[in-house]
């Protein structure tokens, strides 16, 4: 006969077991996270957590009355067992969870996936539940117990305490700075540019109240290498990364890391996976909001990460980016929280200029008027080699200028969304206090040289020129415009050079403030980019001769002079474009001297890598980071 209320009291109790369990869960995320701290969030999260985990207590706890052991009655058994379930589903989950390509190994990896060590453990812990269970019998007892276990879960939140380096004595009358960067994005996609077609009117007005560069160059057309460009000051092949998901080395100082030292308040808020805080693109910034789920938070508890492994076999691209409204509404949210005596150093990150082009109202009708679909329409026929992950969103296109219509709305809805960061420093005062800077990451082929609609395979002006403004008033005249070549290398020692504070010793760009004030000045002769030679790779893969990427392209442009393409897999010419005479579409030339010359300065910049670093970008990410990436367009 079924005691109906002894039943239901081992389920109340296995509940409670698992759901202190998710308590504990959701408090280590919360307070050992990057998020802007919520104390609606926390309590929310808890809730979440420890609801979920409840169920999971009481729906296991069924089975165990089947079994003929008198010991594992009661509630005091079926308490320990919700606690023990919920401990074995996160075993579980971590242990059958490759750990991610970008942390360093540890001693417990090299355990991870073995299922004889995995029964091992699971025997293990079955029998210090029992054993509890067993042995522990007085109320006294069982109160020490449950205090023991309280203890151990508090002290593993208390813990997972973020550490960040302390923040010093900032110097009197501080500027705060602003980083906007748009991803995927050109710079003639711009008024300030010459484009009239374009609405950017926030991006224009940088420009027109500051300096723009009218030749910024990326160092590479990857969104992650790119970004550990920026906030380090050193190129691709002196930071070592070449591929997204590859890690930012610990041995460089990163943009937060010493803007907060110095005394700034530090936020960073992006909006696509490629850049999560775990990469090390968070280090130095006291919250890095890279969270783009339902509830942030929930993708770290428990039960989040258990859904996440399930949802991602389905559906890989779920929580990968998010709208820049969004992630300037968090921005907003933190500015909010600054004090006005307390300078700041803020970057956020757009990243909606990245494929798909799926502007919202009313940018997605605002470049093209017809049907895209008409059969009428013949200029897709000859696009080629679109991405898979773009493939959907083209499904019936027969009109390329559709597509182009759409990447420009993308723009002008990033520009808008960098409007409203523009408007929040007028409306509280702090324009005039601020260095307010924008740049694109990387640019994206819309057709050019046979690419559509992708970036990251090749080193032509529609992957690397991107836009670049400055505004700081009272230091940088209006109007200015800078006409030498510049690269991304070079904004990390601007904003310390205009800060007036000493760099770190590991950045390699230079300031451009000499620039400002000199237009015949040139910080530098030429700009430099590098990224995998994906044709090289694919195909000496296919031969059989390697198994990860390892040859390289290397660029060295001087804009209005030439275009030498350095490549270094076995069999491949190099190619030298005379800018003078023509353009980067043009038949390459024959200049042996010159060609000589470059080859040599390019060749010095390939061995400046290390083989370690080489073999880090090239190594195969785990599984999780491929689906992600794939997803996201940068795995075929």
């Amino acid at each position: 006969m079924i005691d109906r209320k002894e039943v239901t009291g081992e389920l109340a109790a296995a509940a409670v077991g698992a759901a202190l369990f998710g308590l504990a869960d959701a408090a280590t995320i919360s307070v050992g996270g990057t998020l802007v701290s919520s104390a609606g969030r926390t309590a929310l999260l808890m809730l979440s957590d420890g609801a979920a985990l409840a169920v999971l207590g009481a729906v296991s706890v069924l089975p165990l009355r089947l079994l003929p052991f008198a010991v594992l009655r009661g509630r005091w058994a079926a308490l320990l067992w919700g606690g023990l379930i919920a401990s074995l589903a996160a075993l579980t989950e971590w242990w059958f969870t490759s750990p991610p390509s970008f942390m360093a190994a540890t001693a417990a990896d090299a355990v991870r996936g073995s299922l004889p060590m995995f029964g091992l453990a699971l025997v293990g812990l079955l029998g210090l539940y029992v054993g509890v269970c067993a042995m522990v019998k007085s109320p006294r007892a069982r109160v020490g117990v449950l205090l023991a276990l309280t203890a151990a879960l508090t002290a593993r939140s208390v813990g997972s305490v973020r550490s960040l380096p302390a923040i010093g004595a900032v110097p009197e009358d501080a500027s705060s700075v602003m980083l906007v960067t748009f991803d995927t994005t050109r710079a003639d996609y711009f008024g300030a540019y010459g484009n009239a077609t374009v609405a950017t009117p926030r991006f224009d007005a940088i420009a027109a109240e500051g300096v723009l560069f009218e030749e910024a160059w990326s160092q590479i057309p990857v969104t992650g290498p790119s970004h550990t460009t920026v906030f380090t000051g050193q190129a691709p092949w002196e930071h070592g990364a070449l591929l997204n998901g590859v890690s930012v080395s610990p041995d460089v100082v990163m943009l937060a890391e010493h803007l907060r030292a110095k005394g700034w308040r530090t936020g960073g808020f992006v909006s696509a996976y490629v850049l999560d805080g775990d990469l090390g693109f968070s280090r130095g910034f006291e919250v890095y909001d890279d969270d783009f789920g339902w509830l942030q938070g929930w993708s770290d508890t428990l039960p989040g990460r258990l859904s996440a492994a399930v949802t991602r076999r389905f559906n890989p691209e779920h929580v990968l980016e998010r709208r820049g409204g969004r992630t300037v509404d968090q921005a907003l949210s933190w500015l909010g929280g600054v004090e006005e005596d307390e300078p700041f150093f803020i970057w956020v990150h757009l990243f909606d200029p990245h494929g798909p082009y799926a502007p919202p109202p009313p940018w997605d009708t605002a470049y093209y008027q017809g049907d895209p679909r008409d059969p009428a329409h013949a200029s897709m026929e000859h696009v080629e080699g679109v991405a898979g992950y773009l493939v959907p969103t083209l499904e019936g296109i027969t009109d390329v200028d559709w597509v182009l219509g759409q990447y420009a709305g993308e723009v002008s809805y990033a520009d808008e969304q960098l409007g409203r960061l523009m408007d929040w420093l007028d409306t509280t005062g702090r324009a005039d206090s601020t260095l307010l800077m924008m740049a694109g990451d990387h640019g994206e082929s819309l057709g050019e040289h046979g690419v559509w609609f992708n970036h990251g395979d090749d080193l032509f002006e529609s992957a690397l020129k991107v836009p670049l403004a400055v505004r700081m008033p009272g230091t940088i005249a209006p109007g200015t415009v800078v006409a030498a070549p510049v690269e991304l290398t070079d904004i990390t020692p601007t904003i310390y050079d205009l800060l007036q504070v000493k760099p770190p010793p590991t950045v390699r760009g230079v300031p451009l403030t000499d620039a400002f004030a000199d237009a015949t000045f040139s910080p530098r002769n030429e700009a430099r980019a590098m990224s995998f030679d994906r044709q090289a790779n694919l195909e000496a893969r296919k031969a059989g001769e390697i198994t990860a990427p390892v040859y390289r392209m290397m660029t060295l442009r001087k804009p209005g002079s030439y275009l030498f393409v350095r490549r270094d897999a076995p069999g491949y010419d190099d190619a030298l474009y005379d800018l003078n005479a023509g353009t980067e579409f043009e038949p390459p030339v024959d200049n042996p001297g010159l060609s000589r010359a470059l080859s040599e300065s390019a060749t010095s910049y390939l061995k400046t890598m290390t083989q370690e670093s080489l073999d880090r970008s090239g190594a195969e990410p785990d599984e999780a980071t491929q689906d992600a990436l794939r997803a996201l367009g940068y795995v075929e």
